[in-house]
């Protein structure tokens, strides 16, 4: 199984890391994305040297960090990518829920590492959350990225409705679930990912962020994998075998691609 967003290096997990990996990969939970989205992060790869064949990596700026949005950081940003495990730029995006007066410094740093992408020829992970009074970031983002991009990309921890999910499955997207999936009152991200399909979907866990509802209020980790396949399972009446082929195929195509 492939969780395809997490944050190990998260000091969340600095007094067992190692432990949290090991039990993850006996499990079955053996291929993680590990994203790196500030410039403070970046050096925190050096974590995972022990896993080669079990780690991937994104590197980018998450939209709470536009002060990091200088040449000298866009460079190093660059350079990250002469490592071949580094496959994706990102998380990268709009964030209007903590900071909605800063969009125009947000476009701003998505527009550099966009054009960093496409210069390198890699996909992009985005993150979008609304504000507090609508789904202007989504309908922003929308307006913004058409044409930009070379390479799909993945619309991470999606929090929208049907009508957007069709819309960024239309344009290309692969749609990041996580284990809010679980919650039983999110009835409109369950309908908006049985609209949209298993093609166009990868579990991912945010850990230590959002843990599935057996652990709510907890730490979260890569075994939440595991509620997310068994809530896609329930959803769409397939097997939890055939949707693990589906999502592993669908996150391979996404960096291979």
């Amino acid at each position: 199984m492939i969780d395809s967003h997490t944050h190990l290096s998260d000091e969340k997990f600095d007094s067992d890391r190692t432990e949290v990996i090991k039990k993850s990969i006996s499990l079955g939970v053996n291929i993680f994305l590990e994203v790196l989205c500030s410039e403070k992060e970046w050096d925190r790869k050096k974590y995972f040297d022990s896993y080669p064949d079990n780690f991937y990596f994104s590197f980018g700026i998450h939209p709470h960090y536009t002060d990091e949005n200088t040449l000298l950081n866009l460079e190093e940003l660059k350079r990250q990518f002469s490592d071949p495990k580094c496959v994706a730029v990102g998380e990268i995006g709009l964030d209007l829920w903590y900071y909605p007066d800063k969009i125009k410094d947000q476009l701003s740093l998505l527009e550099n590492q966009i054009y960093i992408a496409n210069e390198l020829n890699k996909p992009t992970i985005f993150h979008i959350r609304n504000s507090k009074s609508g789904n202007d970031a989504y309908y922003e983002f929308f307006n913004f990225i058409k044409g930009k991009i070379k390479k799909r990309g993945i619309i991470h921890s999606f929090s929208s409705g049907t009508e957007d999910a069709k819309k960024a499955a239309d344009m290309g997207f692969l749609i990041g679930v996580n284990a809010t999936i679980t919650y039983p009152k999110n009835h409109e991200l369950r309908q908006a990912l049985k609209t949209v399909g298993i093609d166009k979907i990868l579990c991912e866990t945010d850990s230590p962020y959002l843990p599935p509802q057996r652990i709510r209020g907890k730490r979260n980790d890569p075994l939440s994998v595991k509620d997310i396949i068994q809530s896609l399972s329930l959803l769409t009446d397939e097997r939890t075998e055939k949707i693990e082929e589906k999502i592993s195929k669908n996150f391979f195509d996404f960096i291979n691609q």
